[in-house]
């Protein structure tokens, strides 16, 4: 019987099928190395990443000597620096000496003084400012609430970085100085920044942001940097610590105090969007709520929450304060109910500045026109002394018993004795 005829594949169909079989062999053998050497990289990267991070510590004399060199102040580690003989060192030492002395005299100190006798004092001490619409003007709130215990800043300003004074020479030093005189310049002359001169002023800054600027205001009052962490500010309301790395925070805190004492209080800076579509769901509103009750301060704050979509966080100060310092540019006067707040009114009210001329308050101009007290230092929109407003309104259920007696009998009014509030 004739066997079946088997065809035999010729010699190059054999080299062919080898040929493939060895090229798919060698193709798997480089992909499997290649994930493996990709595995292998991304480990490293992430183990020196994690170094860097671990290494990446504190270090306060660096930072301190760093701010003071900004702050134009005396170096507190470092005797001599090779920076601070230069011509352009001294002569922004005694710009800023003699731009600070002008403001404290003319504002801070009566500012301390008026606090201390009108503002109650059991309820600031140890407790915890909200100063939202801030930027970052730590420098009134520290002298307006000098013993409370934390400062929670907010505003559209970015975060920042730490300032390295590695990062200066002779060639760059004269103009990262200009830089801070022009940032510091709105603040010491007028009391209050401008929001968009103060974006731009800290987003091209040779140091950005607003964290070297806390710093300087906290060293020109006379605190030194005990500690810095950056935060990450979840939806949930939760922060996440990104350690001494800046990039992408959301914002910021700063531990301070004298150099040389225990004390140490603290300040939040957070660049968030407080309209009502941004405060809770940011996350923001979340985490304000974990804080105790407290004070609350205002300042030239655009009459943001004179708008329907600033109610939220309006909401949350009158929910979350036993104390409410402002100008009129802060919470309406008409939310300051009769049966909840007692009112104290300071300085003069004519009215809101001419970009500002829509948000009149009739009642609190009927109110200043019937009870007013002395202001000795200017603030706010209108600055100058003279001109200015200031409002201290308390909640009545935060009073101790025997204090409540007596403010009930000196017969306090309300901001809301107006008869048609909503004019």
């Amino acid at each position: 019987m004739r066997q079946p005829f088997l065809v035999r594949p010729s010699t190059c169909q054999e080299r062919k099928m080898l040929t493939q079989s060895s090229y798919t062999t060698s193709y798997w053998n480089r992909l499997t190395m290649t994930i493996r050497l990709t595995i292998t990289l991304l480990a490293a990267v992430l183990l020196s990443t994690n170094l860097r991070s671990q290494e990446e510590t504190f270090s306060p004399g660096e930072l301190n000597d760093a701010i003071a060199f900004l702050a134009g102040m005396e170096f507190p580690h470092q005797a001599d620096h090779p920076l601070t003989g230069s011509s352009s060192w001294t002569n922004h030492v005694a710009q800023l000496d003699k731009d600070f002395k002008s403001h404290q005299e003319r504002v801070l100190f009566p500012m301390s003084a008026w606090s201390n006798a009108s503002l109650t004092s059991s309820l600031v001490t140890g407790s915890t400012v909200r100063y939202l619409f801030s930027g970052p003007d730590i420098l009134h709130a520290f002298h307006m609430f000098p013993t409370a215990g934390q400062f929670v800043m907010c505003g559209l300003e970015p975060v920042g970085e730490i300032p390295d004074l590695g990062e200066l020479n002779t060639g760059n030093a004269s103009k990262a100085l200009g830089e801070v005189r022009n940032a510091l310049g709105e603040i010491i002359n007028l009391s209050f920044f401008r929001t968009k001169d103060m974006k731009d002023d800290l987003q091209f800054a040779t140091f950005r942001g607003t964290t070297p600027i806390i710093m300087i205001f906290l060293a020109r009052s006379g605190q030194y940097i005990k500690g810095v962490e950056f935060l990450e500010l979840n939806t949930d309301g939760t922060l996440t610590s990104k350690g001494m790395d800046s990039k992408g925070a959301d914002g910021v805190k700063i531990d301070f105090g004298p150099q040389r004492l225990q004390q140490t209080k603290s300040v939040y800076y957070f660049s968030s969007d407080l309209s009502d579509s941004g405060f809770d769901s940011s996350g923001f509103e979340t985490w304000l709520k974990t804080l105790p009750r407290g004070n609350a301060y205002l300042k030239a704050a655009s009459f943001l929450m004179h708008q329907s979509w600033f109610t939220k966080v309006r909401t949350h100060l009158l929910d979350y304060s036993d104390q409410v310092v402002q100008d009129d540019s802060g919470i309406p006067f008409k939310y300051f109910k009769a049966d909840e707040w007692y009112a104290d009114l300071y300085g003069v009210y004519t009215g809101p500045i001419d970009l500002f001329a829509e948000y009149y308050q009739r009642d609190m101009r009927s109110a200043y026109q019937t009870r007013r007290n002395p202001l000795d230092f200017g603030t706010g929109y209108k600055w100058r002394k003279g001109e200015s407003n200031l409002m201290r309104f308390l909640r009545q259920d935060a009073l101790p018993e025997e204090t409540s007696e007596a403010t009930t009998a000196e017969e306090p009014q309300s901001a809301t004795t107006d008869p048609d509030p909503e004019a």
